[in-house]
């Protein structure tokens, strides 16, 4: 695969700043929201139809399936999920300035502004056939203390997949563990059982990433 050379846009490289805070993080995703999408088109965004791609296989064409695109920003993963047949969504963000621009897209049935992990989501207990998630992991952004609400709100049976950027989430941990240790331990727990865990090149703005789906037990 031809090598493509990493783009930085002011506001991207502001946001992955190391050590960038939760407040600093919101900051930024308000002042970006309006050219966001136009920003990731430029920066060779392809995570979103990879994700949306591996949940249509993880459920088999089941178009009416209750899904929630978590920390789903202006619904790029919830416009490709819907290209696929699925309309039952759900959008979840913290980000107000995010979600007003998913809501013009009037893709999702339900929208709900709150943040990822430890916290506990005002959503009963296997609700979801499937939640997905894209490009959250980083510093002041998503740490693996989401995954086990994860875990709780999808059915048995159900699928979490999500993606990672191999440049970002090496950042972040939850408790002295990293993502891919939170990710085990669910595993060994038996919460959950692999069902894709691979590596995409250039997945995004040339940078390497892991895929992940899990089929929750």
């Amino acid at each position: 695969m031809a090598k493509i050379e990493e783009k930085m846009l002011p506001i991207y490289v502001e946001l992955n700043r190391p050590g960038i805070t939760t407040e600093e993080v919101e900051d930024v995703y308000a002042r970006w929201a309006k050219d966001y999408d136009k920003d990731m088109a430029d920066l060779n965004y392809f995570v979103s139809s990879n994700n949306a791609y591996v949940v249509e296989k993880a459920l088999k064409h089941k178009n009416d399936a209750l899904i929630l695109d978590a920390a789903c920003g202006t619904g790029l993963v919830g416009v490709e999920l819907t290209k696929r047949g699925f309309h039952n969504l759900h959008g979840l963000d913290r980000s107000t300035a995010m979600l007003e621009q998913a809501k013009q897209k009037g893709i999702y049935k339900k929208m709900m502004c709150s943040s990822l992990g430890p916290n506990r989501l005002g959503i009963p207990d296997d609700t979801y056939d499937a939640v997905v998630m894209s490009g959250a992991v980083g510093s002041g952004h998503v740490d693996g203390s989401c995954l086990e609400e994860f875990i709780r709100i999808v059915k048995p049976g159900g699928y979490v997949v999500m993606d990672t950027t191999l440049k970002f989430f090496h950042r972040v941990s939850y408790q002295g563990k990293s993502w891919d240790e939170i990710i085990d331990n669910h595993i060994m727990a038996g919460r959950w059982v692999t069902v894709t865990r691979r590596l995409v090149e250039q997945s995004f703005n040339s940078l390497d990433g892991i895929q992940y789906a899990f089929r929750v037990k």
